[in-house]
């Protein structure tokens, strides 16, 4: 059984990954712990992410328009079934939306100074996309949609541990058993490869981070630009100021999903910030922030709270 010690000792990454529509119908994984489970232990995660985009790009021959909040919510379920081994089920279920917070989000913008784009010049909490390539529309949504994701199931093998630092090897496997016309899977099956690891600088302070290789094969939503290929990773540091506390600055990146001019269709790079407390020896709560760094690529914001509970 997890102890509150080891809830506190190595890190275990936000839960975030790239939650534009376009993207988020993809194995593209989760931030992953380098630690897994001793053998017999397990783990329930539910984790929330809600993001809020409103985007207009054209360039060439193609034009973009997004206006969509998705409701992105993953139950998880970690098993370490060997030593030195876990298995992870990954089920999503993804709502999409005009959403609640676009009003917000704009307040939110504006206190921080954050640039706002095309914000101000459309109606509040509507969904809206359509996507032109050549003249022709290969994509259009403009009414709420929602259902069971992509299921995927993840293999881990611990390649090394003490107690500075940790190495996992990952491999998924991404089913299609969502619905593209929704924008809740991709139609396609998709596998991806990983390394995932850590490192102690300080007693209180940690880097950490993953990079790999995702194969998406050939899907149903803009099938003239997709891509095949794709690389992935994160780094990021946890600071511990209390022992019930945690502070995690995460970086992530991925290159495009699809052949594209478009930004927001283009390679991302998103920075996540928040903290972790530690309700007890079996519970820790997540609370983090989403920003897109390379402005145009990915959502305006996303917010995520994830509920971790160890047996």
């Amino acid at each position: 059984m997890l102890s509150h010690a080891s809830f506190a000792g190595q890190p275990s990454p936000f839960l975030t990954r790239n939650e534009s529509p376009f993207a988020l119908i993809f194995g593209l994984p989760l931030a992953s712990s380098a630690q897994l489970l001793n053998a017999n232990q397990s783990r329930w995660i539910s984790s929330v992410n809600i993001s809020n985009t409103i985007n207009e790009q054209s360039k060439n021959n193609e034009s973009l328009f997004v206006d969509i909040e998705t409701l992105n919510v993953n139950f998880l379920y970690d098993y370490g079934f060997k030593e030195n081994w876990m298995l992870r089920v990954q089920l999503p279920y993804v709502s999409n939306s005009g959403g609640f917070l676009d009003s917000a989000i704009d307040g939110y913008h504006q206190a921080l100074g954050l640039p706002e784009d095309v914000r101000p010049f459309f109606a509040q909490d509507q969904i809206d996309i359509n996507v032109t390539q050549n003249n022709t529309t290969t994509f259009s949504l403009n009414s709420p949609q929602s259902s069971v994701g992509d299921v995927s199931f993840q293999v881990a093998w611990q390649a090394q541990q003490s107690t500075q630092s940790a190495l996992s090897y990952w491999l998924s496997l991404k089913l299609p058993t969502g619905d593209a016309r929704k924008l809740t899977g991709s139609g396609g099956t998709d596998i991806a490869a990983w390394a995932a690891g850590n490192y102690l600088l300080t007693g209180t302070q940690w880097l950490y981070g993953q990079t790999g290789l995702l194969f998406m094969s050939d899907g149903d939503v803009l099938k003239n630009s997709q891509k095949n290929w794709a690389l992935f990773g994160n780094a990021g540091i946890k600071f511990q100021p209390w022992d019930a506390l945690e502070l995690k600055t995460q970086l992530d990146f991925h290159s495009a999903f699809y052949d594209s001019d478009i930004e927001f269709l283009g390679d991302v790079i998103q920075l996540t910030f928040g903290g972790s407390y530690l309700v007890s020896k079996k519970h820790k709560i997540d609370f983090a922030i989403v920003e897109d760094i390379k402005n145009g690529a990915s959502p305006d914001v996303n917010f995520n709270i994830s509920w971790w509970v160890s047996y």
